[in-house]
Formats: C-alpha cells, structure tokens, sequence
C-alpha cells in the first residue's frame, strides 16, 4: 500500500513539477502513515477513552521534543525508498497511469476517508469525555 502512494506521489510531482526525487514522494508517505497512526489512536481512544499526555503545556517546548522525532522519521523514510528501492517500485508499475480515475480514487481513500474518520471519532471521544 505505501509503495503504491510512493509511486503515485513519485509520478504526481514528477508530471507537475518535473521533480524526479525521492524525497518528496517519501515525505507524503510518512505524512500517509502519520494520518494512520492518528486513525489508530482515535480508535483506540474511541473504545477506551486512552490518550496520549503532552509533554509541557508550551508549544515551543513540545516542538523543540519532537524535532529530533521528526528528523528521525524523515531520515527512515528517505533511506527506505532511497534508489534501489525507489526504482524497483517505478519499474512495477511503470506501464500504469497515475492519473487515472481509479489511482487517484484509491489514494482518496487512502489518505482522506481515514483523515475524516479519525477527525469524526476524536470528536466524539471528547464529547463523550465531558
């Protein structure tokens, strides 16, 4: 599933903006995974009523914490779809169209429809919380 948004996100930008990197396409994958992550904690918060605490109450602080997360994240991702790899998911799908309905429908429900259910279960959970 994430090598298919690899390759859809590769080609997207390569037709829009002749990018012919990685690097952008890996980024929309770890943001891809990050909506799925949040999917799973808003279910399991759903069910359970179990969050996850902030650090600190002070934006700047809990930005500076997880920075070196970020970075970490963006370096894995980089480096799992660095060249071999990269090529090897162009090469499979290469006499495929990105751009065909039914590729962007599934990246819609891929990335969307998980996005509005996590949004749509959180509310509840706090509204039920109060």
């Amino acid at each position: 599933m994430y090598d298919y948004l690899f390759w859809f996100f590769y080609k997207f930008f390569e037709w829009r903006k002749g990018f012919k990197s990685p690097l952008i396409a890996s980024a929309m994958v770890g943001l891809v995974i990050l909506i799925h992550i949040g999917l799973i904690h808003s279910i399991v918060r759903y069910f359970t009523g179990f969050t996850i605490g902030v650090f600190s109450n002070s934006y700047g602080y809990n930005r500076l914490i997880l920075l070196p997360v970020v970075i970490l994240w963006f370096y894995f991702l980089y480096h799992f779809f660095y060249r071999k790899r990269a090529d090897k998911i162009l090469e499979s799908r290469k006499e495929n169209k990105f751009s065909e309905p039914k590729n962007i429908i599934f990246v819609i429900l891929l990335i969307v429809v998980p996005l509005i259910i996590a949004i749509r279960l959180t509310n509840i959970a706090i509204s039920n919380q109060n």
